[in-house]
């Protein structure tokens, strides 16, 4: 062994994850960021996580009003170039040597000399249910990041396998996709659920998430309103908030129906609150791996979600092909509540961080 390595033998090896939010905008990504940040540093890494907050005050809202200015003339490009603003502001003020980089979406990824990985959570042209757009917008859109995806010489990885046949067969076809795009099933820390295994045998529903028109959260006023004609002691709880809160707290008072609004809860109380009920109504339009239906399944819910979402099959129990509102309640009328242990595959947070490790180069 040479000086050099007899050096790098003990010095803490440093990683550096870059986030394309605010930590205040918390969410799925998120939870990625802040669970590879802990068990990183578990394993005795130095983990700088950079977000929207790190940049100086005089820049730090400079991608949204980009995003917004280029949305008004030529949406949804400023949702991509966005991205782009932020990949150059991390850049100037956040280029630092490291031995593992982290981007945790293709929009601001760069090509760096050390071991990277960029993540691809879900891409903005598969996230954009809130906006009435003709294809030819959406597929300028396509072009642009199939073109961010070629450009990184790094490893890609998306989050199922589900989602990364849907990307490489379907979305990205026309765009003639050619870099290879890894799978990195998410993972969580297991033993928080150790304790959280649900014992509730009424039709007390759930859901956790942003209330926003992806997650097509009106519908379940729907749902529960037809589940309440038929067992008046049904309640519903939400977890989380989003632009759609008022109207769903207006059309539950409008309708008499006992909706609880809990907010946003931190993790170990959203746990907590998930195993006081037995159902799990996950109605969100798209997905490409949803923690929420993960951390339901691990506490015992039966979870009743669109069949064609592309998380992994074990996900979800209660699949459905349409959002037809008799139909979701009627199966939820009509469930059964023998014991939900069923086995699932290794989710932990551990086999992800050590796949992340694996394909870093």
């Amino acid at each position: 062994m040479n000086a050099a390595e007899q050096k790098n033998l003990g010095k803490q090896r440093k990683a550096i994850i870059f986030y394309g939010g605010f930590r205040s905008r918390s969410g799925g990504v998120f939870t990625h960021v802040t669970s590879l940040q802990s068990e990183l540093s578990a394993r005795g890494w130095n983990v700088q996580v950079v977000t929207l907050d790190s940049l100086p005050a005089f820049v730090r809202y400079l991608p949204h009003v980009i995003e917004k200015g280029i949305n008004v003339f030529r949406v949804p490009l400023g949702f991509y170039y966005k991205g782009r603003v932020t990949r150059v502001l991390y850049r100037l003020f956040f280029a630092q040597p490291a031995d593992l980089y982290v981007f945790e979406d293709i929009y601001l990824s760069w090509n760096v000399q050390a071991p990277a990985l960029t993540m691809l959570h879900a891409i903005w042209s598969d996230n954009l249910q809130a906006f009435d757009l003709k294809k030819g917008q959406i597929r300028r859109l396509i072009r642009k990041e199939a073109e961010a995806i070629e450009l990184i010489s790094h490893p890609v990885a998306t989050v199922s396998a589900p989602y990364h046949d849907y990307l490489t067969n379907t979305h990205f076809f026309e765009a003639k996709l050619h870099k290879k795009i890894e799978v990195i099933e998410l993972g969580l820390e297991l033993e928080y659920f150790s304790h959280a295994f649900s014992m509730c045998r009424s039709r007390s529903i759930v859901f956790c998430g942003a209330l926003e028109a992806r997650k097509n959260v009106l519908f379940m006023i729907d749902v529960f309103e037809r589940v309440l004609a038929g067992d008046a002691l049904a309640r519903l709880t939400l977890i989380g908030d989003g632009p759609e809160l008022g109207l769903l707290r207006r059309l539950s008072k409008q309708r008499n129906l006992n909706v609880n609004f809990l907010g946003r809860l931190p993790h170990k109380d959203v746990i907590a609150e998930l195993s006081n009920h037995s159902i799990y109504l996950h109605t969100s339009l798209k997905e490409s791996f949803s923690f929420s239906l993960l951390e339901a399944k691990l506490c015992g819910l039966r979870t009743f979600a669109l069949g064609s979402l592309q998380v992994p099959e074990v996900f979800i129990d209660f699949k459905f092909n349409a959002f037809d509102a008799a139909e979701w309640a009627k199966a939820i009328l009509e469930i059964n509540f023998e014991d939900n242990r069923s086995g699932l595959p290794d989710f932990s947070l551990r086999r992800m961080v050590n796949r992340t490790l694996s394909l870093a180069k």
